[in-house]
């Protein structure tokens, strides 16, 4: 399951939970996050969960005409896929997307190869 984490200079301030298939950012307290900022419209952005052909699950940051747009790793964008580790940007908000399991696919794809001749391995 994928979350995203709130931060303040640095420091851990929410997590929130992509457990539905839209998660909400506003101001206003129909959002799932709500976001106490004037830089923030009522209907600011939202994270949508696909289904790929595989059944994995895929995320995307949608701006939804915000005054002040939606920004992934400081890029503005309309609609883009999140990746794990991506950085979110809404008004003056910053939130850290993280994929659980696209954490797990980082770790297996890790092959090394041991001192013993034709011997992989991974951790």
């Amino acid at each position: 399951m994928a979350k995203i984490i709130q931060t303040v200079d640095g420091v851990v301030t929410n997590k929130f939970y992509v457990d539905k298939a839209i998660l909400k950012f506003g101001r206003t307290g129909e959002n799932e996050v709500q976001i106490d900022d004037l830089a923030v419209s009522n209907e600011h952005a939202q994270i949508v969960c696909k289904t790929d052909d595989k059944g994995k699950s895929i995320y995307f940051l949608e701006d939804l005409g915000s005054t002040n747009g939606s920004f992934v790793n400081e890029t503005q964008i309309d609609t883009l896929q999140l990746h794990h580790k991506d950085s979110l940007r809404i008004g003056w908000n910053t939130f850290t997307f993280i994929d659980d399991d696209e954490t797990n696919l980082e770790k297996t794809s890790e092959i090394k190869k041991s001192w013993i001749p034709g011997v992989y391995f991974s951790k």
